[in-house]
């Protein structure tokens, strides 16, 4: 038998919460390993910069705007505690070599944003999200973390309610594996897969504590971004606004991209010159995605769905909880798309998504890395048994009954169209992802790299995370 790794922490991603939960969780002391399914880092579509108040007295300002956005059940005390680390969130990317674009003092550009009421976006363009999750890869690289890539997590392992481990398959040999832990850090991507292609976001980590018995929030709270190319899931990032680019009904009158919710146009044909080297990437998107030349042609754009904000109940220190609140899943944590802290609401104020990624990885990182300290490993028969019903699921994968991978994708993407545009009821949605994760099997039973065999266990995650909706 194949000896089990033991691990004080394992983070679960490959994003920027994930990368900045390891990194913390590292450097509080704790062995820390990252897995993922992903053959390396993440990195998340380019919907706008990271939202920091620098140069304000205060961030109070940030945090009225991120309150007036939002909805009645968000968490004041959250939203005050992760407005408030940005400046140093971006003091200490700024430590670690992360280009920032600068204006003529030399501080870092800040670009106005719609929600924003004084000028807040920081990074570097329409670049920003790459060269976050590339400074944090390098600060990995840098403390030799470990890392097990093309690992699919299966099931999380717990003893009355406390973590012990986790069961994955290794895409790369075929394997069934096991590992033991004291903490675990659930950092993965949103559930955005129901709405673009189940490889964008299956919301795994959020899938796993479901089926370990955790109950997620607001998973139906689902934020749209105005200005996704129409006929793609691509986005076009807030920058473009403040650069001189406009965003239009389709008539032609400038509208507000927070408040419309049809279709509308980007108009990028009068960006300033000393504008464009810092979006150069995403006009070179449009051109290869529809043919459009940003410089002379119009961007037909619709609201659609880039990231979800429904996830895992956490408290402060990014624990997550049970029972509404009265119980910690003892040594679970998440962060990032996994976690539902109550920081976002049914929209998002531009720049803070990325800010939540990185303040509630660094948060939770410290707290599972310090508790694992304190913590014994324990549950290994329960991860043994755990490993055995792993492999006999993924064994009834390729059976003769079932729905095929291509008609299970469709059919659970298809009726998550339908009910966001309330088209079916929450119960027939339901309904749908209990029959598609009990039902989705694969043609081929070949272990080594088995694609079809990863595309099957997102739509399973997928189909749990829609069994989960209250009815």
């Amino acid at each position: 038998m194949r000896t089990m790794e033991s691990w004080d922490v394992i983070v679960i991603g490959a994003g920027p919460s994930a990368q900045r939960a390891a990194i913390a969780s590292h450097d509080s002391g704790a062995k820390t390993v990252m897995i993922h399914q992903a053959p390396g880092t993440i990195t998340p579509p380019p919907v706008a910069g990271l939202a920091t108040s620098l140069g304000e007295i205060s961030p109070e300002s940030h945090i009225e705007d991120t309150m007036r956005l939002g909805d009645p059940e968000l968490n004041e005390a959250t939203i005050r505690r992760i407005c408030s680390s940005a400046v140093e969130i971006v003091a200490e990317l700024e430590q670690w070599g992360m280009i920032f674009r600068r204006d003529e003092s030399g501080m870092p550009h800040l670009s106005e944003a719609p929600g924003h009421k004084s000028s807040r976006l920081s990074g570097a363009g329409d670049s920003t999200n790459r060269y976050v999750t590339k400074i944090l890869d390098e600060q990995l690289l840098k403390r030799a973390l470990q890392r097990r890539q093309s690992n699919v997590p299966l099931s999380l392992i717990m003893d009355n309610g406390q973590v012990r481990g986790l069961v994955t398959l290794d895409l790369m040999d075929g394997e069934v594996k096991a590992f033991q832990c004291k903490s675990i850090i659930l950092a993965c991507e949103g559930y955005q897969g129901l709405w673009t292609s189940v490889s964008a976001g299956s919301g795994n980590a959020i899938a796993l504590a479901i089926r370990a018995g955790i109950e997620p929030q607001r998973i139906t709270d689902i934020p749209f971004h105005p200005m996704v190319i129409r006929g793609t899931s691509i986005p076009i990032p807030y920058e473009v606004l403040s650069a001189g680019g406009r965003y239009r009904s389709e008539s032609g009158d400038d509208i507000d991209p927070l408040a419309n919710e049809g279709d509308a146009v980007i108009d990028l044909r009068f960006i300033e010159k000393e504008e464009l080297p810092w979006l150069e990437s995403i006009r070179k998107v449009i051109l290869d995605s529809t043919g459009l030349d940003t410089s002379v042609d119009v961007v037909p754009v619709t609201p659609g769905v880039v990231q979800t904000t429904g996830g895992l109940p956490v408290d402060e220190l990014g624990r997550v909880t049970m029972e509404d609140g009265k119980m910690w899943a003892t040594g679970v944590f998440a962060a990032g798309s996994s976690a539902s802290t109550g920081f976002h609401g049914s929209k998002i104020l531009p720049g803070n998504l990325l800010l939540a990624n990185l303040s509630t990885g660094a948060t939770t990182g410290n707290e599972a890395g310090t508790w694992a300290k304190n913590c014994q490993f324990g549950g290994t028969k329960l991860i043994l048994e755990g490993l055995e019903d792993s492999r006999k699921m993924i064994e009834n994968l390729n059976s003769e009954d079932g729905i095929s991978v291509g008609s299970a994708e469709a059919r659970i993407m298809n009726q998550a169209k339908s009910f966001l545009s309330g088209e079916i009821s929450a119960e027939s949605f339901v309904e749908t992802g209990k029959k598609v994760s009990n039902s989705v099997r694969t043609t081929s039973s070949a272990g080594v790299m088995n694609q079809e065999i990863a595309s099957a266990l997102r739509i399973i995650d997928l189909g749990t995370i829609v069994s989960s909706i209250p009815l």
